[in-house]
């Protein structure tokens, strides 16, 4: 009875590992005829969102740049005016002293005329003008803080619009065309450079109808470029197409390939060898 059993855990496992074979094997199959290209991760068309005339573009075809960087700046001399002075205003508290020296008056001058009342010398009218003078010489001192507050405000609102006539880069890349330069108009509708995004890298992959089932996402996959770029390079699996196209029978997979010091460009053929295994970052895919 033991001797069957074994026998039946054997073949069992045997069966096991030819239909493992069979399905890497036909997975490979696709993936050799498959089309394979190897795409920029992201390609961005820089415009400013405030139209006017250029006073810098600080790129040039081929520029590495970071996050951040400058890519041109718009002739913002009257913008750059107004919020310096802006910043004045709201640094300054001389409104505030001035209107709190009035109402320190104003009060010791109704404290006086009080007194003088209760000794029966000022009269009900010159106490009350002094009481108003000094309630108006308070709410004055509430309004300079107040405007003081409000020009803080006004130099955040003039700084964001200063900012909005600097154009930064929205992310690492490579710039791979340079529309406008110095001196000629932007607006939002006409891009002053390209920036692409290559760290990481996409690899679309299409392959037939058959091969869906095999296909999961996290799957890891050895990419190897064309030659003389050749040299296999592991990708993961972050895009399984939820629909096949009807005319060519085929579905679309996009795999995420790291590129640190974008070394591999963009816009080259590849082959494809994917592996059951799954990579640790599936998880995140998901």
């Amino acid at each position: 009875m033991g001797t069957m059993l074994a026998r039946a855990a054997l073949t069992a496992m045997a069966i096991s590992v030819l239909a493992h074979d069979a399905r890497a094997q036909s997975l490979d199959e696709h993936a050799n005829r498959a089309s394979c290209l190897i795409s920029p991760n992201h390609v961005y068309k820089l415009a400013m969102p405030t139209p006017g005339p250029l006073a810098s573009v600080e790129v040039k075809r081929a520029d590495v740049v970071k996050k951040g960087q400058v890519i041109a700046t718009l002739e913002s001399v009257v913008e750059q005016s107004q919020v310096d002075a802006a910043r004045v205003r709201a640094s300054t508290d001389v409104a505030i002293r001035l209107k709190t020296a009035v109402y320190t008056a104003a009060a010791a001058k109704f404290e006086r005329q009080r007194k003088l009342k209760a000794a029966a010398v000022a009269s009900d009218q010159a106490l009350e003008e002094a009481e108003a003078a000094a309630s108006v010489a308070r709410e004055d001192v509430e309004q300079a803080r107040l405007d003081k507050q409000l020009a803080a405000l006004e130099l955040i609102r003039l700084e964001a619009m200063l900012e909005r006539r600097i154009l930064r880069a929205p992310a690492q890349g490579v710039i791979t065309a340079v529309e406008l330069h110095a001196g000629e108009y932007a607006d939002p509708t006409n891009a002053i450079a390209t920036l692409t995004e290559i760290d990481p890298l996409t690899v679309d992959v299409y392959l037939p109808v058959k091969a869906y089932p095999l296909i999961a996402m996290g799957m890891t996959a050895a990419i190897t470029p064309q030659e003389p770029l050749g040299g296999p390079r592991e990708g993961t699996v972050i895009t399984k197409d939820p629909q096949i196209d009807a005319a060519s029978g085929l579905f679309l997979v996009q795999l995420r390939l790291p590129n640190p010091g974008g070394i591999l460009p963009a816009g080259v053929h590849c082959s494809v060898k994917f592996s059951a295994r799954m990579s640790l970052s599936s998880e995140t895919l998901k």
